[in-house]
């Protein structure tokens, strides 16, 4: 959508670390909120917040590759949770499902750049195209399941039976598919805050010096993962 493209491997990367680390504190604090709810209701939460931290990493660098490797760097901060106690379903399954969000957001964006580079896309085009994120994630999701995994871990998952694999394709889709669409809709809005905040980070650096800058980004890149790490293994 229209933010400048970030050239060079340091501004993508500092782009990827920045929202990796954003994202991680967010699945940590917000994971365990929800976690504290009476009702289940992490489904139409998960995916949404996801997409959110993925485009904005596209936003930035407008790499679809980019998009795949902070899906990689989100799963790995999601794995520390193996070194803790529990059942190894619920930290491998949740990080498999964000390397496969990532995947289908990337593989759609290729698709959206090389048919839509010089068009406005309708809303009924920017629904499809979340439609086919969505059941793209969630189809692969579905393969790893029946494919990957040992026999318990496919009995207690969401293809354990058929009102299981109904509710995930059909309800959850359809949910989270709409709420993405609402915020589609509103995009603009919801990203004119954060573009604001990055401009006014922008100017503040200005009165330093090229490596000054850049070593203030690096320890802020640093300062976010380091708290998601943490908060991962805290909470």
């Amino acid at each position: 959508m229209e933010t400048k493209k970030t050239t060079g491997i340091f501004p993508m990367l500092f782009t990827i670390f920045i929202w990796s680390g954003l994202w991680g504190i967010f699945e940590a604090t917000v994971g365990y909120l929800l976690h504290l709810l009476p009702i289940s209701i992490g489904w139409l939460i998960w995916y949404p917040a996801s997409c959110f931290f993925m485009y904005n990493v596209y936003r930035k660098t407008q790499k679809a590759e980019a998009v795949v490797i902070v899906g990689l760097l989100s799963a790995c901060i999601k794995l520390l949770n193996l070194f803790l106690p529990g059942r190894i379903d619920r930290v491998l399954n949740p990080a498999v499902s964000i390397v496969f969000e990532s995947i289908a957001m990337a593989a759609v964006l290729l698709i959206i750049r090389h048919f839509f580079e010089k068009k406005e896309m309708s809303v009924w085009g920017k629904g499809f195209v979340i439609f086919c994120m969505n059941i793209g994630w969630r189809t692969l999701y579905a393969l790893y399941l029946l494919f990957l995994v040992p026999d318990w871990m496919r009995e207690v998952s969401v293809i354990s039976s058929a009102e299981s694999l109904i509710t995930f394709f059909l309800i959850h889709n359809f949910f989270t598919g709409l709420l993405l669409f609402g915020a589609s809709l509103i995009s603009k809005h919801i990203l004119k805050p954060i573009k604001i905040l990055e401009n006014k980070i922008s100017v503040s650096l200005v009165p330093f010096s090229f490596k000054s800058a850049v070593l203030i980004k690096i320890a802020a890149a640093v300062c976010l993962l380091g708290s998601s790490v943490a908060l991962e293994l805290l909470i």
